[in-house]
């Protein structure tokens, strides 16, 4: 395992969220891309989440539609995320397509922005975006 990695595995306790394990890793160089690796790599698994608490039949719709929104979110933020670190990368000549990503509103604008990404970044270095967007399904 790459040194950067660990205290950031260090974090994953099943408690602690990605945004959480990002903010406190940021210091050591810490990325949402180097997240996406240690998942790819098999360190760390996301983890199950199960509800402990009974809900009623009526609730559960508005919980269910509360939550999709809010990993919906979750999973917009994680790709702009993996979106600017790409660009960022590219200094000055990625500064357009760097304000393009920030414009995004939601993963269809990010994945309408993915052929853009690869051309200046190169396929490999897009490849941890392309992944995550075909994995959240859009």
């Amino acid at each position: 395992m790459p040194r950067k990695f660990h205290f950031p595995f260090l974090m994953c306790d099943g408690v602690r969220d990605s945004a959480e394990i990002l903010t406190a890793s940021a210091s050591h160089g810490f990325t949402s891309v180097d997240l996406y690796e240690m998942v790819q790599a098999g360190f760390i698994a996301p983890a199950a989440t199960t509800s402990a608490t009974p809900v009623a039949p009526q609730a559960q719709a508005v919980l269910s539609a509360t939550t999709s929104q809010s990993q919906g979110a979750a999973l917009f933020i994680e790709a702009e995320h993996l979106a600017t670190s790409i660009t960022a990368k590219l200094g000055l000549r990625g500064f357009r397509l760097n304000m393009a990503v920030e414009r995004a509103g939601n993963l269809a604008d990010l994945k309408a922005l993915l052929p853009q990404i690869q051309e200046a970044a190169g396929v490999a270095a897009a490849k941890p975006l392309a992944d995550y967007l075909k994995n959240a399904g859009v």
